[in-house]
């Protein structure tokens, strides 16, 4: 049976000291959702200004490739997606029935090989910025 809490008035963010590795990932995976349907709006307007002229377009895109914050959010851009698509994989086996015991090893290493690539491509993202 799930546990019920009495929440009163006001809601008690003090609980997520007893949040368990399903309900980080559960979190985790909502946010990552959000940030990327977020991201699409942004894509989608940066894509419009090709309507204008294939000049406008490419403008756009050379001022923003020479931002350093911009290849910055490009790296938590591909974090983002990662963990989402690794996170999402381990969600459709444990739908599965596939790693039902090993659900907390699984968002662990979710996490891990997120931050390894994120961290691998650090320099091709920023190569060219600083030269």
């Amino acid at each position: 049976m799930s546990q019920s809490y009495n929440r009163g008035r006001i809601e008690d963010f003090g609980r997520w000291r007893e949040f368990s590795a399903g309900m980080w990932a559960w979190v985790f995976h909502k946010f990552t959702g959000w940030v990327l349907v977020g991201y699409l709006f942004t894509h989608i307007a940066v894509l419009s200004t090709a309507l204008q002229s294939p000049d406008a377009y490419t403008t756009t895109i050379q001022s923003l490739e020479s931002l350093l914050v911009v290849r910055i959010l490009e790296v938590g851009l591909l974090s983002v997606a990662v963990f989402h698509i690794l996170n999402g994989v381990r969600l459709l086996f444990v739908d599965l029935g596939i790693g039902l015991e090993a659900q907390d090893k699984s968002f662990y290493a979710s996490l891990l090989l997120t931050g390894a690539i994120a961290v691998a491509s650090v320099p091709t993202f920023l190569a060219g910025v600083f030269g």
